[in-house]
């Protein structure tokens, strides 16, 4: 099954993409159909993170909440993730030693556009856990 993905790289720039396989942790790349339909393959060390999103283009009008709510992912451990752009997210990872790759952060705002996001683990990436 096809998964729509938003690739956010490090140097700001974006991708709308799908993926065709199922997206593991222990991958360094992955291969992606952009929304031209070219065939791409992109290393994770290019990554901030990769989003995987009920749809490609969001809503740009709707503001994330950072909050737990009713809704929000009840398993996991809570933690608060900052990007060296200065972007924060909040949300529960199941296993954060997941992998040296990255991680799988499931955001606290259920009505978020974004399913789950893997974060890529860099040196500039602050990982607070709130519990």
């Amino acid at each position: 099954m096809d998964q729509d993905l938003v690739l956010r790289m490090r140097d700001g720039s974006l991708k709308r993409c799908r993926i065709r396989t199922p997206f593991a942790a222990g991958v360094t790349r992955i291969q992606v159909v952009t929304a031209e339909g070219k065939v791409e393959t992109v290393p994770l060390s290019e990554m901030k993170a990769i989003f995987f999103v009920r749809d490609p283009e969001g809503n740009p009008t709707y503001k994330r909440g950072n909050e737990f709510t009713e809704g929000s992912p009840a398993a996991g451990t809570a933690v608060k993730v900052t990007f060296p752009d200065g972007e924060v997210m909040r949300g529960r990872v199941l296993n954060p030693a997941e992998h040296r790759s990255g991680f799988f952060l499931f955001p606290a705002d259920p009505l978020d556009n974004n399913l789950k996001v893997f974060v890529v683990r860099s040196p500039d990436v602050v990982v607070e856990v709130e519990e």
